[in-house]
């Protein structure tokens, strides 16, 4: 079977997280993805790299694409760019503000020339306000639009970034592979593509949808009289440090109350995560574990509630005790017959081996021409018509340089030239030239 956008051809000048990830997703999907490295590589080939040019960041982004290392500070490197993209039904970029523009590379440019071509950018903080033609990474926009303080969790002291995922570049690779399959559903009726803005800024607040969501009629003054008193301690001289200021929002705005219904609890072997969001279930709950809590009768569960507040001190240390009695197969046995959601709480290690993971094939392994064999999550999704595969390993440097100049029209002779010119390269050659240089210095 073919994929859902087999045909349609991708160029990615995206390096790090987001753009790789979105053109990823394309690839899972069917489409011909050429990814477009400066000669050097993707930045991220050399972030705690495993092997001269290849680092697990990269890998984990960047399956079922072709790479070309092109150099387009030449001129000529910048003209095999724009073959490319006159060729291409979609383009993706994550260059800051106007460098795209300065390559030649604008939106209005390659429209000119290709009226059909779906044009991505993703940047830090988008193209206005303040904040435009700043660089920034995940943490940049965690730390900018509220995530950070939200969570609020301490390393030595100060707040940390969420590190397990990063959640602004993966929200933001997800809106933008969401926007270039509807651009090139528009484009099935218009005959034209379109100009798509992202940015991790925008990203990072869309995916709050709960802790920026103001009911204004309740929740405005108080917000208002934080503020006030905010910019009054920190006009201060901000006496106190961090905790001064969260103590003060706790003053204006109380925290929502820890939750024993739903959290992580130690067994007597291990752990186990407990996930109730419905008063069924935490009946459920709290008759396995015998005890009393008069708080999760009827419908209604307000966890910023005195009534809760207080039922949670008074049966966290024997819901705790009670956990610790058995072990986690025992409690998801019991938990299960009442109808409890329920899990272990598993090493990333354990999953590489994990039985529901393989039964349900999503986890796959790949051959990598360099690092032998790699194994990672599969696309997570199904499609009964138009399934989603992965095609090939995440591919070394400039693996495809001299296949992706044929393609363009460039005969073997000018292939040649190019790649004694620096204009194209390849991990192999870039071996090759750093093995000479270390023999000439030692």
């Amino acid at each position: 079977m073919t994929g859902a956008l087999d045909g349609i051809a991708v160029v990615d000048f995206t390096e790090y997280i987001a753009g790789p990830y979105c053109t990823m997703l394309l690839a899972d999907m069917g489409a011909g993805v050429t990814k477009v490295e400066r000669p050097q590589g993707d930045a991220w080939r050399h972030t705690a790299p495993v092997a001269p040019y290849e680092a697990r960041g990269y890998l984990g982004v960047n399956r079922g694409k072709r790479s070309i290392a092109l150099d387009m500070e030449q001129a000529e490197g910048r003209e095999v760019a724009h073959r490319l993209c006159r060729g291409a039904d979609v383009a993706v970029f994550n260059y800051r503000p106007g460098v795209a523009t300065s390559l030649g590379l604008g939106y209005e440019a390659l429209a000119a020339v290709n009226p059909h071509l779906v044009y991505c950018e993703n940047t830090a903080f988008g193209h206005d306000g303040p904040y435009a033609g700043r660089p920034g990474f995940d943490i940049l926009s965690q730390a900018a639009t509220g995530m950070i303080l939200y969570e609020n969790k301490l390393e030595r002291g100060v707040p940390s970034y969420i590190a397990t995922v990063a959640v602004a570049d993966l929200t933001a690779a997800l809106f933008m592979a969401f926007a270039i399959v509807n651009a090139l559903y528009a484009r099935t009726a218009s005959g034209r593509g379109q100009r798509i803005d992202t940015s991790l800024f925008a990203s990072g607040l869309a995916a709050q949808y709960r802790p920026l969501l103001s009911v204004e009629a309740v929740d405005r003054a108080v917000r208002d009289g934080f503020l006030s008193a905010l910019a009054d301690l920190r006009g201060g001289g901000g006496e106190g440090g961090h905790a001064a200021a969260v103590q003060l929002r706790h003053q204006y705005i109380p925290g929502r109350g820890r939750n024993n219904y739903y959290r992580v609890y130690e067994t007597k072997d291990a752990l186990i995560a407990i996930g109730c969001l419905q008063n069924r279930q935490r009946r459920g709950l709290r008759d396995a574990l015998g005890v009393d809590d008069a708080t999760v009768d009827g419908a209604t569960y307000d966890w910023f509630s005195e009534d809760v507040r207080a039922a949670h001190h008074r049966l966290t240390a024997a819901m705790e005790a009670a956990f610790r009695a058995r072990t986690t197969a025992a409690w998801l046995a019991l938990l299960d017959a009442h109808d409890v959601p329920c899990g272990a709480v598993k090493f990333p290690e354990e999953i590489f081996e994990d039985e529901h993971a393989i039964a349900s094939g999503l986890m796959i392994d790949l051959e990598h021409e360099v690092l032998g064999t790699l194994r990672m999550p599969a696309p997570p999704l199904r499609m009964s018509g138009t399934p989603p595969a992965v095609r090939s390993a995440p591919p070394t440097l400039g693996a495809h340089s001299a296949e992706v100049l044929r393609e363009l029209g460039y005969d073997a002779a000018t292939v040649a030239r190019m790649f004694d010119a620096g204009v194209v390269t390849s991990r192999e050659r870039l071996l090759r030239a750093d093995a000479a240089t270390t023999e000439e210095e030692g």
